[in-house]
This record gives structure tokens, C-alpha cells and sequence, in this order.
């Protein structure tokens, strides 16, 4: 079609389908051409009077009942009203960007009728992006959706296959969960209800809650350390405090983060109960658990008249249980039920002991921060008690026992009165290697604690002290005598046990006497010197205490016949030694020219007169015997002896 056969008119675009400041301007149609055009939806059919959507294809159609042929009927699509360069006869077209949009129709006429007939209208195109919102998984069961997009006038909520109800822009709702688990959000315009966006969003349901487990609460230094169970990363945790002015009861003091399964409060606000509060991410409206409340346990201590006093208190029930710690040693103090204070009067004077209480409610455990008391001054403290027994080298081992007092402290020992030592030791050891049964022997002690407070004397102990000797010239009867065991365990009747002792000091015998006294009638005969002890039990006695060694030595004794005969007849032939307790001796024969003819130290060797293997000689010879006893005691005969023919 020619341009100069158009007829050309322009028209003013409304200003309201352009942007703000800019007009569009319009063909001006032939006046009565009656030309005309409508848009329709390309899918539905429905008519498009003003809006079109980006992306959703738009059909127009020739309204002008003129029965026009369609292939000369020219369209064109722009920004601003085009009145040239008609050469699309499409009449389906899908809008591209945002914005006005002017469509402009054409034809070219017939010869002879109306020529170029021009139409325009105005149209707003419409985008469709996808609408945002956040989305967030609560408890099992339920989502939160918040719709954040602000280009639609009106949107819609879909959860799973559910039906979309109308959601307001930036309000969190909660909805139930519908299977799939899925969340749309539609964004629609009011002009064009064909303009929508949908965003779709898959979600995972959270795992059912766990109530929190708080085990223990331990308080130090003012901080408040608690100890908990595996925490569920799903959820979010919260530290509370019990206060009633706080909504619910409970203040929040911090967030606990899903991978600790212990945190530190500094600066705790003390005393307090707390608990663990289990909340998902739509909190606090949908999912809410707590663990079980664990209150602090405050203590306090005080020391008066040598003992310290501890007073407990605590918002929670349960059973206590008090520990005292004195340098490395800790003792667990026995507590009544119920009791919130104690009296503790094991201590001594001047030492710092430390104290904590636990309480244990069900499965929980709270402990209080440690309190550290200094036993002050009070009464004299309690005389020593003490006992004494002889050891196997004859000194004489001294133990003291202070009651309240096991470590501290000075304790002066006495030996018949005499000062025998100072020291801080509960034991000590008297060097008296030769006591004497005739005098006295008597241990004593006193006592001074850490606050310089004296105690009396103890009672005095006495060992028993054992003496023996030979009752017969032979030594094979042998009696013992000793003194009464005397201590302040003795006021019951005391029982005495007479040891026999080897030389390796292995008991070989043990016999029970009534009495200070025994007569021992079977010595051991192959023991030259008798070892003693007398053993005291009974009394009250903790132990048994043991008197000193005492020993026998017995003489040693060889027989050395006058003469021998050394003619074969069997009778009286060999020189041979005979006596008791030859355990270490030197036998020597000496011939009258002063020359060793025979010497043995073995008592089972005898001499058949021989000399040098030739035949004996009779005649006198000399012998001489030397011994060294048990004892160490040194001794020697001599004599002679004849050779008979």
C-alpha cells in the first residue's frame, strides 16, 4: 500500500498509558471511517479492554463490521502511536517487556471507497515475575509463610495441594502442613486477573521435638556451668531464668547453639532456677518444650570454738550431699534428710578446709560454688592416745592418735617422763636396744594445735619387757619372765602369747600363758642361741603389742675321748667328736714333734691314727678345740688323747 494514499491525522495519547512526562501520539482515523478493532486473550477468549501480560499471547480482531479482507488489515505494535510502515497483517502477537503500548491498525481500502482507514488504542502491558516470600519449617505439622514481594495487588497461599487462600503482603501466617510438602506463592493484578506469577517451594518437616535434658548445674566463681544432653539441630534453644515478672515465668539470659552439650554462663544471676527451652523458627507460637528446672544451691560457712558450721539454700528439692576437701583428701560429710545446715567437728585448729554441697533432684544435679573455712580457735583438744610396741630390732615404735586431727599439730613424746622428741608425726621410734625388766619403761605424749592449744598428758603406756635365762646347767630348760602391758586400752584383762623365734625370726612355736611367767621344757635343741617374744592381745587393743627379743645362749659343749684303739677289731677304732651345737668349730690333733697329724671342721669326719696313710703310732697326742658360738661368742679347749695298741 502507497503512503500517499493514507490518510494521515494524528491523535493526543492520553497521558495516563505513558510514563510521566512523555505523551504518545495516535493516527487520527478517517471522520465516519468507522474502523475498529478489539484484543482478546489468545488461550481463554476473554477480551483484553486495556491490559495486556508479558509473556501471554494476544489476538486482535476487526470490530469494524465493514466485512474487511483480512490480509489488508495491517497492525503494528509500538511504544508511540505509528502511522507508516504497516506491513504485519498478524493478528496474534505475545507481548515481550513492560510498559505502553500502542497498537495501530490500517487497511489499505477499496477503488472508489474509503481509503486507509486508521484505528490505534492504548495498552498497558503487565509483567508476571516470580513472586518472593520466606518460608520457614516449624514443628511438626506446621509452616510459616511471609509473603516480601511487592508487585502484585493481590496474592494467594497455596501449602501442598490445598486450596490457595488469599495472603496480605508482609504478614507471617502459620498454616497447616498438606502433603506434598510444598509451599506456592500467586501473585495476581486487579485489572488483568490473566497477569499471574507462582513461586514454588519444597520444604522438610521438622523431626517431633525432644524435651531437653539439663543434667547439672555447677557454680564457680560466679560463673554458672551447665552440663546438657545432645541438643536437636533443627530447633533453637534458649537459656532461661524463673521470673514472675517475665512473660510465662521465665526470662531469657542467652541462646544455646545445637552443638554443645555444655555452656558457661559469666556473671550468672545468682541464686536462680533455669531451664533449657526447646523452640523452632515460627517461636514461640507453634512449637515450645523445657527441659526440667534446675536450681543453684547457695552455701555459706563459719568456723567458732574449733568447728565449722555450713547452712545451705536452694529454690529446688532433693537430697544433699555435703564434701569437705583438707589439701588432697576428700570426705563426704553424712547430711540427714532434710537438713540444710551442718555442724562439722572433725577439724583442726588453724587448717582451711573447703566445702561444696550437691543437690540431686531426679536426674539432674546442681552444685554450689566451693566455700573455703579456716577452723578458728576453741577448747583444748583431746589428750593423744597412744601405744607402744617393741619391733624385732628392740626399738620401741610409738603411735599417737589425736582425735580431730589426723595431720597437724606438734606432739612432744615422753619416756619416763623425760622429753623424747618434738615433731609433727603421728609415729616414733625409741632406739632402746637393751631394756632392762628391772626399770621402769613408760611412754607418755601431749598435743599442741595449729592454734597453739595445749592437751593434756596421755595416759602412760608401758611395753612389755621379757627377760630369760637357763633354768638348768644344760640350758635345756629355760624360763621367762616380763612385765604387765599398761595403756589406756587396758583396763580389760590383757592375753599373753609366748613366740619362739628362729634366728631368721620365723616363729616356731607359740604358746598362750596365763601369768608373767613360763618355764619352756623343749627348747629347740638344734638351736644354740633361743630367741623370745612375748605377744599381748585383747584389751580393747587395735593391735597386738609385742614385748622385746630376749635370748638364751647356751653353751656349746664337745666330748673328746682320753684314747682309742685303731686295730681293725671294730671297737673303739676312729677318734670322733661328740658334743651340742657344733655349728662352727676347728678340731686340730698335734704329735709330739709339734707337726699336725689331723683337723676337721665337719663333726661327722674322724681320725683312724693314720699319718701320712702309714700305720698309727701309739703314744700321746694333743688336740685342741675352737668354736665360735651364735652368738659370737668365742670359745676353746685342749686336751690329749692316747693311741692304744
Amino acid at each position: 500500500m502507497a503512503k500517499s494514499g493514507f490518510l494521515l491525522f494524528w491523535l493526543l495519547l492520553t497521558a495516563g498509558l505513558t510514563a510521566p512526562g512523555a505523551r504518545a501520539q495516535a493516527c487520527t482515523p478517517t471522520p465516519s471511517s468507522g474502523a475498529c478493532f478489539k484484543a482478546y486473550d489468545a488461550i481463554t477468549g476473554q477480551e483484553l479492554p486495556r491490559f495486556l501480560c508479558v509473556g501471554r499471547p494476544v489476538r486482535l480482531r476487526d470490530c469494524s463490521g465493514k466485512g474487511l479482507n483480512p490480509a489488508q488489515i495491517y497492525y503494528r505494535q509500538a511504544a508511540a502511536t505509528v502511522c507508516s510502515g504497516f506491513t504485519d497483517t498478524t493478528t496474534t502477537f505475545t507481548p515481550a517487556a513492560p510498559g505502553p503500548l500502542v497498537i495501530t491498525q490500517n487497511t489499505q481500502g477499496t477503488q472508489g471507497g474509503t481509503q486507509g482507514i486508521i484505528f490505534s488504542r492504548n495498552f498497558e502491558v503487565l509483567d508476571a515475575p516470580v513472586p518472593t516470600f520466606a518460608l520457614s519449617v516449624c514443628g511438626p505439622g506446621f509452616v510459616q509463610v511471609t509473603v516480601t514481594d511487592a508487585r502484585y495487588d493481590q496474592y494467594f497461599v497455596q501449602i501442598g495441594n490445598d486450596a490457595p487462600v488469599p495472603a496480605a503482603r508482609n504478614a507471617t501466617v502459620t498454616y497447616p502442613v498438606s502433603s506434598p510438602n510444598t509451599v506456592t506463592v500467586i501473585g495476581r493484578y486487579n485489572q488483568a486477573g490473566l497477569c499471574t506469577g507462582e513461586n514454588q517451594q519444597s520444604f522438610t518437616p521438622l523431626p517431633p521435638p525432644q524435651r531437653p535434658a539439663l543434667q547439672s548445674l555447677t557454680v564457680q566463681g560466679g560463673t554458672a556451668q551447665f552440663a546438657f544432653g545432645a541438643l536437636q539441630p533443627e530447633y533453637q534453644y534458649q537459656l532461661q531464668i524463673a521470673d514472675g515478672a517475665a512473660p510465662g515465668g521465665y526470662r531469657t539470659l542467652a541462646p544455646v547453639a545445637t552443638g554443645l552439650t555444655s555452656f558457661a554462663l559469666p556473671n550468672a544471676p545468682l541464686p536462680g532456677c533455669f531451664r533449657l527451652l526447646l523452640q523452632d523458627a515460627c517461636q514461640p507460637t507453634v512449637t515450645s518444650t523445657a527441659s526440667f528446672s534446675i536450681c543453684s544451691v547457695a552455701l555459706t560457712g563459719t568456723s567458732a570454738n574449733g568447728r565449722n558450721r555450713l547452712s545451705w539454700t536452694s529454690a529446688g528439692s532433693g537430697s544433699y550431699t555435703l564434701r569437705r576437701t583438707d589439701g588432697t583428701t576428700t570426705t563426704l560429710l553424712p547430711v540427714p534428710p532434710g537438713a540444710t545446715q551442718y555442724l562439722d567437728t572433725a577439724v583442726t585448729c588453724g587448717t582451711v578446709y573447703r566445702y561444696q554441697v550437691s543437690l540431686s533432684m531426679g536426674l539432674t544435679t546442681s552444685v554450689s560454688e566451693e566455700v573455703a573455712v579456716a577452723t578458728t580457735a576453741g577448747a583444748a583438744p583431746a589428750a593423744p592416745r597412744l601405744t607402744a610396741s617393741f619391733n624385732l630390732r628392740n626399738q620401741v615404735e610409738l603411735k599417737a592418735v589425736v582425735p580431730r586431727a589426723a595431720t597437724g599439730g606438734q606432739l612432744t613424746y615422753l619416756r619416763n617422763g623425760a622429753e623424747l622428741g618434738v615433731t609433727p608425726a603421728r609415729s616414733l621410734v625409741d632406739s632402746v636396744l637393751t631394756p632392762d625388766p628391772a626399770a621402769p619403761l613408760c611412754y607418755a605424749a601431749r598435743f599442741l594445735d595449729a592454734c597453739g592449744n595445749p592437751s593434756v598428758e596421755s595416759p602412760p603406756v608401758c611395753p612389755v619387757r621379757l627377760a630369760a635365762e637357763p633354768a638348768n646347767d644344760t640350758g635345756t630348760e629355760i624360763r621367762l619372765t616380763w612385765t604387765a602391758l599398761r595403756g589406756p586400752d587396758t583396763t580389760a584383762a590383757v592375753r599373753y602369747r609366748v613366740l619362739t623365734l628362729s634366728p631368721t625370726n620365723a616363729v616356731l612355736a607359740s604358746v598362750p600363758v596365763a601369768g608373767l611367767t613360763y618355764l619352756d621344757l623343749q627348747p629347740p635343741p638344734n638351736q644354740q642361741v633361743v630367741r623370745y617374744r612375748v605377744e599381748a592381745t585383747g584389751a580393747g587393743l587395735a593391735a597386738p603389742s609385742y614385748s622385746n627379743v630376749a635370748t638364751v645362749a647356751r653353751r656349746v659343749k664337745v666330748f673328746v675321748p682320753t684314747a682309742f684303739t685303731p686295730n681293725g677289731d671294730g671297737l673303739n677304732d676312729v677318734l670322733e667328736l661328740k658334743g651340742r651345737f657344733l655349728d662352727s668349730f676347728r678340731f686340730t690333733v698335734i704329735d709330739r714333734n709339734g707337726q699336725t697329724v689331723f683337723q676337721t671342721t665337719d663333726r661327722a669326719q674322724t681320725w683312724d691314727g693314720r699319718i701320712n696313710a702309714a700305720a698309727p703310732v701309739p703314744g700321746a697326742y694333743v688336740w685342741r678345740f675352737e668354736a665360735t658360738d651364735q652368738s659370737g661368742r668365742r670359745t676353746s679347749e685342749a686336751g690329749t688323747v692316747t693311741i692304744l695298741r
